[in-house]
């Protein structure tokens, strides 16, 4: 199965394209256009434009959670598309969602920036669903992701309101997308909040399949602990992972550890970038 991925929001661009924090990839594969993530807010369409991609012809749209800098654009690309299109995501990406930065003492909200009345009244048709959702046979999102590997933890500065306080977020609705291929699985991640180690564990278990070909996306290691980055390198090694095109909250840090791993294997995907995966 040939797999074409366009890179249309990333925190990076190529020259010509606009960054923006955040995240939104183009996906054709197995005869369906899907729109991962919509990024944070214009640049997603502006640079679809820019690459000759039309977003009105998307089969459906995945969100991989309910954070702004992956939902703030779907209010206009559904407007553009001026039809129903059909969005997957976990029941809880309308959660408001809140974080507190290193020295800072007022909360900022990060969550989903429209209520569901109104992407709905914009032609959004919503499929939310904590299980797994089968777009086709073979591509499929992995639903809710259980949390397995002792030293993934979602960053305790993630915060949901509960009455007047303020409590961790477990980012519940944190998804990913899986293509079961021959060569193995493409799992295409927008920050793996619940750890990469577990979501690629779940894939392989949904699947039957053992084998990861190719790990796109963003995999949230920004702030993580040097051991937890190394403990993550060594099971991408484990898993004899051949393809991996990392980007947004991995972070510099981490993707420089995760290139000096994989010399072959690791390219920085920015927004614009256009790659196939067969």
């Amino acid at each position: 199965m040939e797999i074409k991925i366009s890179t249309l929001s990333e925190n990076t661009a190529l020259h010509g394209y606009i960054a923006e924090y955040g995240l939104s990839l183009f996906i054709e594969a197995d005869g369906k256009r899907i729109l991962f993530d919509t990024g944070l807010s214009f640049s997603a369409y502006h640079n679809a434009r820019l690459m000759g991609i039309d977003l009105t012809g998307v089969d459906c749209i995945v969100l991989s959670h309910g954070h702004l800098d992956h939902t703030g654009g779907l209010a206009e690309i559904l407007h553009r598309a001026g039809k129903e299109t059909e969005v997957i995501a976990h029941p809880d990406v309308f959660t408001a969602r809140y974080t507190i930065r290193d020295g800072q003492t007022q909360e900022k909200f990060i969550g989903m920036p429209f209520s569901k009345a109104e992407l709905e009244n914009r032609g959004a048709v919503f499929k939310l669903s904590k299980e797994a959702v089968y777009i086709t046979p073979n591509i499929i999102t992995t639903g809710e992701i259980p949390m397995l590997a002792e030293y993934e933890g979602v960053e305790c500065n993630l915060l949901v309101k509960e009455g007047e306080i303020y409590a961790p977020d477990r980012i519940a609705d944190d998804l990913s997308l899986i293509i079961n291929t021959e060569t193995g699985l493409v799992v295409i991640t927008g920050c793996g909040h619940r750890g990469i180690v577990n979501i690629l564990s779940h894939a392989r278990k949904l699947t039957g399949n053992d084998s990861v070909y190719a790990v796109i996306g963003g995999i949230h290691l920004c702030r993580a602990s040097e051991e937890r980055i190394q403990r993550t390198i060594a099971e991408l090694k484990n898993l004899e992972v051949k393809k991996l095109g990392l980007c947004h909250c991995t972070g510099f840090h981490a993707s420089a550890k995760i290139a000096e791993a994989f010399p072959k294997e690791f390219f920085l995907n920015n927004a614009g970038n256009m790659f196939v995966l067969a």
